[in-house]
């Protein structure tokens, strides 16, 4: 059986071009993204001040290969 995904949001960053993405967060420190939460799942937030962290899966959906 398949596992499908359907997003509800969309993470944005200031890298637009993959090949200038920092492989590792430590050297991308200081930019700034944000979270888009699509309107349809606004009711999912409610309470999320009160929480210290949050986690976001995510998809690459602009990665064409991967070397280990």
């Amino acid at each position: 059986m398949p596992i499908l995904l359907k997003p509800i949001g969309v993470i944005h960053s200031p890298f637009t071009d993959p090949k200038s993405m920092p492989i590792q967060p430590v050297s991308a420190n200081s930019a700034a993204g944000r979270v888009e939460v699509f309107p349809e799942y606004k009711d999912g937030l409610k309470d999320l001040e009160g929480f210290s962290h949050l986690i976001l899966i995510y998809h690459f959906n602009r990665s064409r290969a991967y070397s280990l």
